[in-house]
């Protein structure tokens, strides 16, 4: 999925959408955090089950959201199969290979579902706050939360040029199109495409230079005061869903302990 997507997909107004940006926030990225700490497969799926309805919620179509799902959910898989084989010593069955073999260990089993559920699970909760959420409004709440301005400023400047990069490679790949670039041979081709890509970073690398020098001439520095950018409180309704929400994830963290 192109990045410049997400406005178009996250135009809806569903309700999660309305949500305020402080508790979906708050709320999603505290599921994260503890979906890694739980040990209990089923406790997993049953918070990524909520996720898929999330996106049903949403109106995302799926076809761009398994495009976009793919390679954290392969690596999810690779995940699995090297924990597959090399974690464990009871050995369930193996796989010949000549004059090896591989063994396929019982606890290897047991944990590469685990880290894979994990994996599939987290992304996709950061998926349905990515799709539902300004960046601005993330970011916002972050800085709520006493996080390093330097760390804010960076991934709001990152989120906000990295369109400009996306526009300026895609530009450079038409213009190697229109020139029958890709009637090339392969090695031609990905010395092309390496061209490319290091274009885009000197390019990169420039413009971020200016854009900070531009804003220390105006006397910026990671100390400076901000105007806020909440000025309302969170609505009561979308402050009980807040605590809702938060009481399920509590309610997995003794699940997980206690069952």
């Amino acid at each position: 999925m192109e990045l410049s997507s997400f406005g178009r997909i996250s135009g809806n107004k569903s309700f999660l959408h309305r949500l305020d940006g402080r508790v979906k926030t708050v709320l999603f990225l505290s599921a994260i955090i503890i979906v890694t700490f739980l040990t209990k497969w089923y406790l997993i799926v049953f918070l990524w089950i909520l996720s898929i309805i999330g996106y049903y919620t949403l109106g995302i179509p799926w076809k761009r959201l398994i495009k976009r799902l793919l390679i954290p959910f392969s690596i999810a898989w690779l995940v699995f199969v090297s924990v597959l084989f090399t974690n464990g010593e009871n050995v369930l069955t193996y796989i010949p290979l000549g004059a090896y073999h591989l063994n396929i260990y019982r606890e290897g089993i047991a944990m590469g579902t685990l880290l894979m559920l994990r994996i599939m699970a987290a992304v996709s909760v950061a998926c349905i706050l990515s799709f539902c959420t300004p960046m601005i409004e993330i970011l916002e709440t972050l800085r709520i939360l006493k996080m390093p301005s330097i760390i804010i400023d960076l991934a709001d400047m990152m989120y906000r040029y990295i369109f400009i990069i996306e526009d300026t490679g895609k530009n450079m790949r038409h213009a190697q199109l229109s020139r029958m670039g890709d009637r090339s041979s392969w090695m031609r081709g990905v010395g092309d495409t390496a061209k490319i890509g290091v274009y885009v970073i000197i390019e990169s690398l420039d413009r971020s230079v200016r854009i900070y020098n531009a804003m220390l001439s105006r006397g910026y520095n990671e100390n400076s005061e901000q105007a806020k950018f909440f000025t309302y409180s969170i609505p009561r309704k979308d402050f009980r869903f807040g605590i809702s929400g938060a009481a399920l994830l509590v309610v997995l963290i003794i699940a997980n302990i206690f069952i």
